[in-house]
């Protein structure tokens, strides 16, 4: 051990001497940065960075960046700088600084020729002025829209289509094709029973109110149907020139989706502005807070605000140390809907919001809203006043906190989404309905046959002797007796009338048959409409009818309780058992000492209760059949401590027998669980089964235990469904089986392939597809093709980190095979002559995370651990950040990546922790806590408490230095640890106020500490502010108090420029991020996309054919949709006019 250490730290000395050659060589061979790093050519760092000179490091630095990589990411670490510090030999030949070359240096001259010059003088100005160029129009008018004074509702409404004119001077109302304003605030109503269509909406302009009133609730004609069509949207006009228009709402890309002109495939100049937008982003709410916002307005504490508040609480143990006052939050901001934030902004507001009438527009119908027209229209021009007085109010605000002009644009931009698609989204929505149905109904019939089985349980009363079934509800009914008289209507003639007395004769008799035939719990289960065949002529063994062809004459389900008990599922053999008390469990005989407290019917069989029978000799022969044997009870004392379970649990262990990592918890905490119900914990049990209990008290049946099945998150928490997600791995380990395993496995994959449709169908089927094949001259399409279009509902900044929300499209899934309807991407269609072009930001949150890290210490790129792993690590070689940590957690790379991405979102390891425990569910709890601990101590590091110098603690700091020769330690160049205060006093008369001033936190040792501490640096600023745009955070948040996946619809001609375009501002806006972190210089690994997708449809991947159980062909087959097309730079170079992006 002595001699691995010695030569491992020979070999970095020998490093440390050859970093310093490599610093010599660094100016000539600028491909790399002195840490190995491949960086973009000269030329085009000459572009992006004019004026830069390069960053000066000197060599201890340098040193001290190198130990840290070595310290942190080992020996991988190590072998790869040496291989990068030295290149293939000891000298510098030609032959080292040709292998050294660019990768891009055989595009380097067409892109350094043919790229855009840069508007001002470096990156900052460049984006400002293109960014005030597209915005400033649009910011000109909501500017001057803001200052403009709120004119008096108007009270008095037309009844007709379209739009109506009322001007502010009295003028009389006029009908108008459209307003023609610039600046409009737009709020639209829909009567929710009528279909998707807008009923009625108002519009606010500087000049006049307006109305708009849908034909369908002027004509009575119109019947119900969720098909939209143009004709039934708001028009807003297109005039010839198509000037900069903007409308303003609160939830604007709500109203975006029923104005017309939005669903040309041809765009326009007209942008949307969103009110909610503007108030979560200035004053919004988190995620935590909100749910203890609502607790602290009602008043009344949840399970989730417990949760919340305890998360909340350790937040504030870090933020005092930064200064922060917590609780102030509450009275600086609400929650997002327009009632809520208007009190909030305006409190003086003589505006009256009545939210009762909206109420009519949810559960009325069109008459309701044509008789209280005048009230309905009025609540709607309300909330257009409402929502100019939000917006007049937070425009200031909004540029104070986000002076930026990229900010306001890419707001605008994120409201113009636009989802093409054809006729095949309506086959998509068939298809996944009839494959759910298809599964579901086999489940049914499997169901059915085993319900039609345990009928025949009745005869000779065998129901009292099953395991399962025996406390189910057997009376058969008793028909009430009455006399039932027949009236001839006056309409009948003699045979109909007897005809008709002899089918309700019939049916009565029928019924009476089944009512002794059939048990309650089956006839519970039968559907209103079935038809039962002759009872009469049924044979007396077989008590079970025939039913008229109707695959769902029974309303059973794999989710009811009764499902479990048709198909015996049992646990390793045990019964299973539901408990009101515990959820599901199994039942363990064995148990003799409670048999004295039930009487006994026959031998084997006790009562329970009034005509329940528990079949105790049933159980006990099949636990027999299944085992082999029958438990005993334990021998020892009335009385077990927890420390002699812990002792069995502990030999169960060392002798190799399996226990659940749920379990193990539950031996090992189970003398601390003081919160459990008196009596939970009996020391009656039997000898060798471990698992949660016996839980004997609630759970008190004749010669049996009863014990939980596990649950993934605590030994507390109960099971509610044996086919939950948390049971799966019980049901494939061969723990949790039925009485034919493969009925169980079946009902398990079936659940699974209907699980994501199952979960997002409400969400998908009422999707608003609007059809355009009316208006083929706006659109650009040829007569014969059909194109539908779907307008996504944007949030464009839906949370306080300014990050978009759409439930649908957002978190759209990738193609599962074995998941229904999950090829819901490729069903985004490009109309016939356009292609989406687009690609994957690869790995955009760890690069910027990276570069703050660099940006805190040496800013040369890779000085940091965590930004060196990200820019010369290979997934292929598994020693890219995710393959590491997967390695590390003994996770796969898919789960690696969830916790590396929540860690750099700021999850602690209490996140962590339930993570790994979802991945690893065998470990046990206390494993699992502390791998959460190692992880974080790895990469995020340690606490350490520090205190900020003064300006005489600097001069102290210097006088030790230079008299004392004594060297005091400085973290971040301005912070010493609390034991070096008493050094600073002894060089003069200094109090301790005078060296050094507030305590702040910052971290060490780990692979990401450099990145936390530059984080939380920004946040213990007085105006905590992004560093590229300079964003400020909700005031929520205050110490006082972006996308994966792009892609742009282009037409066939363009979409090789579109693409380059895509590459150039994918080079740009990296460097502008490394420019205002202050790196003047960029990664070769980073500068561009590593491919640009062109495809027909939107799927991740365009080589994937979205396979699925709802699309078994594919899109190819099934379709006709052919595979995509993936471009290097140096392919879309050579395509795109060799670099020109202008023909």
């Amino acid at each position: 051990m002595m001699t691995c250490r010695v030569l491992k730290h020979a070999c970095r000395d020998g490093m440390f001497a050859l970093l310093k050659r490599n610093l010599k060589y660094s100016c000539q061979c600028s491909s790399r940065n002195p840490l190995g790093i491949d960086m973009i050519p000269d030329k085009w760092n000459h572009i992006l960075f004019p004026n830069s000179s390069e960053t000066v490091v000197d060599k201890e630095q340098l040193d001290n960046c190198v130990r840290r990589i070595l310290s942190t990411l080992g020996s991988s670490a190590e072998s790869d700088l040496k291989a990068n510090l030295l290149g293939k030999s000891n000298d510098f030949t030609e032959e080292t600084i040709s292998d050294n070359k660019s990768r891009f240096d055989s595009i380097a001259d067409a892109v350094a020729e043919k790229f855009p010059s840069l508007e001002g003088s470096n990156l900052d100005e460049h984006f400002k002025i293109i960014a005030q160029r597209y915005g400033d129009t649009y910011k000109k008018l909501l500017e001057k829209f803001s200052k403009f004074p709120l004119p008096p509702i108007n009270q008095s409404w037309i009844f007709q289509p379209g739009w109506t004119k009322y001007g502010f001077q009295g003028e009389h109302p006029i009908a108008v094709d459209y307003p023609d304003d610039d600046t409009l605030i737009l709020d639209v109503e829909v009567c929710v029973n009528a279909g998707k269509h807008p009923t009625i909406a108002v519009a606010l302009s500087d000049t006049a109110w307006y109305s708009w009133c849908s034909k369908r609730l002027f004509n009575l004609r119109y019947h119900y149907t969720n098909k939209v069509d143009l004709d039934d949207l708001i028009p807003l006009g297109r005039k010839a020139d198509d000037p900069e228009r903007i409308i303003i709402g609160h939830n604007v890309g709500f109203d975006r989706t029923f104005v017309k002109e939005e669903y040309f495939l041809k765009s326009s100049r007209l942008r949307f502005w969103d009110t909610m937008s503007m108030h979560i982003a200035v004053c919004g709410l988190a995620g935590d807070q909100r749910v203890l916002f609502m607790a602290a307005r009602k008043g009344n504490r949840t399970k989730a605000s417990e949760e919340a508040l305890e998360h909340t609480e350790n937040s504030t143990k870090a933020s005092n140390v930064l200064g922060f006052q917590n609780w102030k939050w509450l009275d600086v901001t609400s929650t997002n809907s327009l009632l809520e934030v208007h009190r909030f902004h305006c409190p003086n507001s003589e505006l009256f919001v009545d939210k009762e009438l909206r109420d009519l527009f949810l559960v009325g119908t069109m008459s309701d809203i044509r008789e209280h027209f005048q009230s309905l229209m009025t609540y709607c021009a309300t909330d257009v006043a409402a929502t100019f007085e939000v917006f007049s109010i937070l425009m200031d605000q909004f540029w104070q906190r986000f002076p930026h002009p990229v900010t306001f644009v890419g707001m605008l931009e994120m409201g113009t989404s636009y989802l093409p698609t054809n006729a095949k989204w309506q086959h998509y929505m068939t298809a996944s309905d009839k494959t759910q149905r298809t599964f579901q109904n086999q489940v049914g019939a499997l169901l059915q046959e085993k319900a039609r089985q345990a009928c025949n349980l009745l005869y000779n009363d065998r129901y009292k002797d099953d395991p399962w079934l025996w406390n189910e509800n057997w009376d058969v009914g008793k028909e009430p007796k009455r006399i039932t008289t027949f009236k001839r209507k006056t309409t009948e003639t003699v045979s109909e009338y007897a005809k008709r007395v002899w089918d309700e004769s019939m049916k009565k008799q029928n019924r009476k048959s089944m009512n002794r035939r059939l048990p309650a719990w089956y006839r519970n289960l039968l559907q209103n409409n079935v038809q039962l065949e002759r009872w009469d002529e049924v044979e007396v063994f077989n008590v079970f009818p025939e039913i008229s062809n109707n695959e769902n004459a029974i309303n059973l389900s794999a989710q009811m309780r009764l499902a479990f008990k048709l198909l015996r599922v049992h646990w390793n053999g045990y019964p299973l058992y539901f408990s009101d008390a515990y959820g599901w469990g199994y039942l363990v005989p064995g148990r003799t000492s409670n048999l004295s407290q039930f009487q006994e019917e026959q031998p084997g069989r006790y009562i329970v209760e009034e005509n329940v029978v528990f079949p105790y000799k049933s159980v006990e022969a099949f636990v027999m059949l299944r085992r082999g044997k029958i438990d005993q009870p334990v021998v020892y004392g009335s009385v077990t401590d927890g420390r002699e379970v812990e002792l069995r649990a502990m030999q169960w262990l060392d002798k190799g027998i399996h226990i659940d990592s749920t379990v193990q918890e539950y031996f090992f905490q189970r003398n601390q669980l003081t919160s459990m119900p008196e009596g939970t914990f009996s020391a009656d049990r039997p000898e060798n089964v471990n698992g949660i209990g016996p839980l004997n008290e609630r759970v008190n049946l004749p010669g049996v235990w009863f014990y939980k099945l596990p649950h993934k998150d605590s030994p507390m928490s109960s099971v509610f469904n044996p086919l939950g997600k948390c049971m799966i791995p019980y049901i494939q380990n061969g723990d949790l089986q039925s009485d034919d395993p493969d009925n169980l496995r079946l009902i398990t994959a079936f659940n699974s392939m209907c699980s994501y449709w199952k979960n997002n169908r409400d969400r998908i089927v009422p999707q608003m597809v609007v059809s355009l094949t009316c208006i083929q001259d706006a659109c650009e399409i040829a007569p014969d093709d059909e194109i539908s279009v779907i307008l996504p509902r944007v949030v464009c900044v839906g949370t306080v980190t300014r990050r978009s929300v759409e439930p649908t499209w957002m978190t759209v899934s990738n193609p599962e095979p074995d998941r229904i309807g999950s090829e819901l991407r490729g069903l985004i269609i490009a109309p016939n002559g356009y292609r989406f072009v687009g690609a994957d930001v690869d790995s955009q949150e760890l690069w910027i995370a990276a570069l703050f890290s660099d940006s805190y210490g040496v800013k040369i790129h890779g000085s940091t651990p965590i930004s060196w792993i990200l820019l010369k690590g290979d997934k292929s070689k598994g020693t890219d950040q995710h393959s590491l940590t997967a390695k590390e957690m003994g996770v796969s790379r898919s789960q690696a990546k969830i916790l590396n991405y929540g860690r750099i979102y700021g999850a602690g390891r209490p996140f962590a922790t339930r993570l790994l425990k979802t991945f690893l569910p065998t470990l046990s709890d206390e494993h699992v806590k502390k791998m959460a601990r190692k992880l974080y101590r790895k990469t995020k590091g340690s606490a350490v408490y520090l205190r900020e110098l003064t300006e005489k603690g600097r001069t102290a700091v210097k006088l030790l230095k230079n008299e004392h020769n004594v060297d005091v330690m400085l973290y971040d160049g301005n912070f010493i640890k609390e034991s070096d205060i008493g050094e600073l006093l002894s060089v003069g008369n200094f109090e301790e106020e005078d060296v050094v001033s507030s305590k702040v936190r910052l971290w060490a040792g780990g692979s990401e500490s450099d990145l936390f501490n530059a984080l939380e640096k920004i946040a213990r600023s007085p105006q905590p502010r992004t560093p590229i745009l300079g964003c400020r955070i909700s005031r929520a948040l205050e110490p006082e108090v972006v996308n994966e996946d792009v892609r742009y619809l282009t037409k066939e001609d363009d979409m090789y420029r579109t693409a380059l375009a895509l590459q150039y501002t994918n080079l740009l806006t990296r460097a502008f991020f490394s420019f205002k972190t202050g790196l003047k210089s960029l990664p070769s690994s980073v500068a561009f996309f590593s491919k640009i997708d062109i495809d027909h449809v939107l799927r991740k991947e365009v080589d994937v054919d979205c396979i699925t159980p709802s699309n078994p062909f594919g899109l190819t087959a099934c379709y006709n949709i052919p595979f995509g097309e993936s471009y290097s730079i140096e392919d879309i170079i050579k395509k795109a006019a060799h670099g020109f992006l202008k023909h």
